[in-house]
């Protein structure tokens, strides 16, 4: 085989290798571990929602989460029809906790806690997010030291681009594992736990296992290798 011819075949390898590393990447996803809706919250429903007229809720449970604070667990129902789309809501010192481990914490393992959360407001507007409001999203040890936290401010409310979920804000919580056991989960405003406003809400949580980068990279290796030998065999 001429020089040229050589050169045409590697570059053909080369390309045949990183869309083959493209079509890997594509099918390898994190692994979901644990997720929550709390659609089965229930609690006493007692008003609509300032502006939206949604129905709002205090003193609820969710089968899983311990609760402290005032009147604490307040949520609101998304969804205008029969079904239920609960979102928490987190009024002055509301702070809910996992309360049964999550087997997510192996050892240089990579994690995240993705969310959707938004602004709050149960039926007065004076209770409304404001703009220096945020959220609290904690990842706990067994000993209930934190292993990784993060800040998540949602912004002021406004009815409709920012009530509720409006906006489509996602939070993303990265964390390593350090194999000290199970982990839990602990969410509620940002400290001082005074404010007569509701913080923020929260929904649609999910923990999973994020693959290694270099997972690919060994993948893609791996194939170049292959094709290279393939090559080498039919000269």
């Amino acid at each position: 085989m001429n020089t040229r011819n050589r050169a045409r075949t590697v570059s053909a390898l080369a390309a045949l290798s990183a869309i083959a590393l493209l079509s890997l990447g594509s099918q390898v996803h994190a692994e979901l571990i644990f997720s929550e809706n709390f659609n089965l919250y229930a609690g006493t429903q007692n008003n609509t929602q300032y502006q939206t007229g949604l129905e709002v809720a205090y003193a609820g449970n969710v089968s899983g989460w311990s609760k402290t604070g005032a009147g604490v667990i307040h949520a609101v129902d998304l969804d205008t029809t029969a079904a239920r789309n609960w979102a928490i809501m987190f009024y002055m010192d509301n702070v809910i906790t996992k309360t049964v481990g999550i087997a997510a914490n192996d050892s240089g393992a990579s994690y995240e806690v993705n969310f959707d959360y938004g602004t709050g407001v149960y039926a007065g507007g004076g209770q409304a997010t404001s703009a220096a409001d945020s959220l609290l999203v904690e990842v706990l040890r067994a000993d209930n030291t934190t292993l990784a936290s993060g800040t998540y401010t949602p912004g002021a409310w406004s009815n409709p681009a920012n009530a509720n979920l409006a906006a489509g804000l996602k939070g993303t919580l990265s964390y390593t594992g350090d194999g000290s056991g199970v982990v839990r989960l602990r969410i509620g405003p940002t400290p001082p736990l005074t404010n007569d406003r509701f913080e923020g809400e929260i929904d649609n949580l999910s923990v999973s296992q994020v693959p290694e980068p270099c997972t690919l990279v060994l993948l893609g290796t791996g194939l170049l290798g292959l094709l290279a030998y393939a090559w080498r065999k039919r000269k």
